[in-house]
């Protein structure tokens, strides 16, 4: 938001002064302030007197006199407030009726209105105009009343022909009436909708009855419940789903019996089949179907007979040959175990003999293995000398090789220790170690590192110390999001530290509570403020949106301003003024215009832009308004101490004398110092 530009919002009957009005050292006396303020009182002008009691009481504080002025005054504006409030309540529901078209509420919130204001004229107007209206109808009501009855009885006996008939009847008394109209097209749409509910019942119907001729009684019954979910009680439809249903279930035994007979029928159960369709020619008398297949099977039983007798004199035949069959393999057996008995005999014969040759064989291959060994014994003495020389010179070898490992490793961790990488030098010291047990020069090492280790823990703990103390502080500051920082400085020194850890948690806790808070508190003056922008109160969305801004969480709030400004800058009636004046102490300046219609009053806004060229200086700045007859109203402005230039945004048609009256001028009178006016501008809201 352009912290330059700076709304005072002022609303109802009372001004919200600036909290910056500054004491000043040329500021008027406490008696001409007190003296203006009883003046502005005895006028009636309550407005003003607040604003000059206000500055007596910065004169003189806690001054007794001012401040039961001030309370008498503040009692006032609220008592003037108020009655207004009832006043634009009911004059706004009584133009709400009146575009409604209902006249008698509209009447009744019109009355309510001229109980506070009995002159108002406007209200006046818009009575007469409804008790008009009102006479006007009350001649047709009856004939309109009766149409629109019998219209309605019509309707709900489905007579739609006739009930059309009286709803356009009753539009021709009021043409303008929406309930008449809004009954015939219901009244249409009805008929329609009955009109297709028939033409599809009687397709159904037809679909039904054509299944019914093809025995697709099924589909039949379907059709039938579909039309007698648009019309249950049909007794046509009732009937006839009835004789479906009893053919259906006709149907259904019938050709499962035969269904049955067909299945055995393939599977030449003959007899069985025969039985099947026999029981189908009980629930169907003289079925063809049924009665041919009889006459099929009975030949077909007959041969099936003479098959089955064929096939058991065939399984006695086969039980003779089977008997010889047996008697043939029980010989063949026997002679096949003479004959494997002479075999065996034979074998072990043979089995005999190569055991001698094989014995004769092993003693001259155990000869030819004692031969063998002498030789290798000898050649196993001649290897052995050879392989101790050559691992007397890999031993040499490996402890050369050993050396020069150690001095490698001792470079290496020496690099690490020189790049201050002590974590690594000390691991690769303590390989050197590992590798060659002793070795002072990585034992001295790993020992200084540990001294630096020691060193480095310390500033950690300082560190961590230092930034949870920090933490603390501004925990007890209830600087969350600072102490968040710290806590999680802390733990970077010292990682997973539980104390750190759970002062984390609860900084961040105590800090989403705080942001929830300072959300839950813009939701609500966001929501104040969209509930005065919807009904175009932009002195009252402004403030909401305001506080909500100063609470930076968003961008929404300085948009709205924005958009008000926009809106208010767009609704312009008329420009006073738009370039730099100034204006003399004590001098009044009038502003001209032409009188503003009644419809747009309540909305109006004036608009100022003022600077200050003594900023040294506090002074109030007297905005009046009337019209032919005089002043009708008007406020005071307080005019800061400051040299910044501010916008005053006046919700001018909160004043009923503003409403009620036909205002043409604006005059403005500048006490005790000259002020710089720039702009001044009368808007709506809408």
């Amino acid at each position: 938001m352009n912290k330059k530009l700076i709304f005072s919002m002022m609303f109802g009957a009372s001004i919200m002064l600036s909290t910056n009005i500054m004491q000043a050292q040329n500021a008027e006396s406490y008696e001409s302030l007190m003296k203006k303020g009883n003046d502005k009182f005895s006028a009636k002008d309550y407005i003003s007197a607040k604003t000059y009691y206000e500055m007596a009481l910065k004169q003189k504080s806690g001054d007794a006199t001012a401040k039961k002025k001030l309370d008498e005054t503040v009692k006032k504006i609220q008592e003037d407030g108020a009655r207004q409030e009832v006043f634009y309540a009911h004059l706004d529901a009584g133009d709400q009726y009146y575009g409604q078209q209902k006249y008698e509420e509209a009447l009744s919130e019109y009355e309510q209105a001229l109980k506070v204001f009995p002159e108002d004229k406007y209200v006046g107007g818009q009575a007469d105009a409804v008790r008009a209206i009102l006479k006007e109808r009350q001649d047709k009501q009856d004939a309109f009343d009766t149409a629109m009855s019998q219209g309605e009885s019509l309707l709900a006996e489905e007579n739609f022909d006739a009930a059309i008939m009286q709803f356009e009847t009753a539009i021709g008394i009021f043409p303008n009436d929406k309930l008449p109209k809004e009954k015939l097209t219901e009244a249409r749409q009805k008929k329609q909708l009955y009109t297709e509910k028939m033409t599809r019942f009687d397709n159904l119907m037809e679909a039904a009855r054509q299944f019914g001729l093809r025995k697709n009684y099924e589909a039949a019954i379907d059709k039938l419940s579909q039309a007698l979910e648009l019309f249950p009680n049909d007794l046509q439809a009732n009937n006839l789903k009835n004789d479906y249903q009893t053919a259906k279930g006709i149907a259904d035994r019938y050709n499962g019996i035969i269904a049955e007979a067909d299945r055995l029928y393939e599977s030449k159960a003959y007899k069985e089949a025969k039985a099947q369709y026999q029981s189908a020619l009980a629930v169907v008398t003289d079925d063809a179907y049924a009665t041919d297949m009889i006459a099929r099977l009975d030949p077909l039983i007959a041969q099936q007979d003479a098959e089955e007798a064929a096939r058991i004199a065939a399984e006695q035949e086969a039980a003779r040959l089977a008997a010889e069959a047996e008697a043939a393999r029980i010989a063949a057996e026997q002679e096949a175990a003479r004959l494997a008995a002479e075999a065996e005999a034979a074998r072990l014969a043979a089995e005999a003999e190569a055991a001698r040759i094989a014995a004769e064989q092993e003693a001259a291959r155990i000869a030819a293995e004692q031969e063998s060994a002498r030789l290798a014994a000898e050649e196993a003495a001649r290897i052995a000398a050879e392989e101790e020389a050559r691992r007397q010179a890999e031993l040499a070898a490996a402890e050369a090789e050993r050396q020069a490992t150690i001095k490698s490793m001792l470079d290496a961790a020496g690099e690490l220790f020189a790049q201050q990488d002590y974590a690594n030098a000390k691991l690769k010291y303590q390989e050197v170690v590992a590798f060659d047990e002793g070795n002072a020069t990585a034992t001295a090492k790993i020992q200084e590192i540990d001294g630096i280790f020691a060193q480095m823990a310390a500033e950690l703990e300082a560190n961590y110390n230092k930034a949870m103390s920090a933490g603390d502080q501004a925990m007890t500051a209830e600087q969350f999001a600072e102490a968040i920082t710290q806590y999680q400085t802390a733990l970077v020194f010292k990682p997973n530290d539980p104390t750190a850890t759970t002062q984390l948690a609860t900084a961040e806790r105590a800090e989403n509570d705080r942001i929830a808070a300072l959300r839950a508190q813009y939701n609500t003056f966001i929501k104040e403020g969209d509930g005065h922008f919807k009904t175009n109160t932009f002195d009252k969305a402004i403030e909401a949106y305001t506080k909500a801004e100063e609470l930076g969480l968003e961008t929404y709030p300085t948009e709205m301003i924005a958009r008000i400004s926009e809106i208010i800058e767009q609704n312009k009636l008329y420009e006073l003024n738009s370039e730099p004046m100034l204006l003399a102490a004590g001098q009044a300046q009038r502003f001209d215009f032409n009188k503003i219609e009644v419809a747009v009053r309540r909305s109006n806004y004036i608009i100022i832009k003022v600077r200050n060229p003594h900023p040294e200086k506090t002074f109030p700045m007297i905005v009046s308004f009337g019209g032919s007859g005089g002043k009708n109203g008007g406020f005071v402005l307080p005019i800061a101490a400051v040299e910044e230039e501010k916008t005053f945004l006046f919700r001018i048609g909160s004043q009923y004398k503003w409403f009620s009256e036909d205002n043409t001028w604006i005059e403005i009178i500048s006490e005790n110092n000259e002020v710089e006016i720039s702009k001044l501008e009368i808007s709506r809201s809408n």
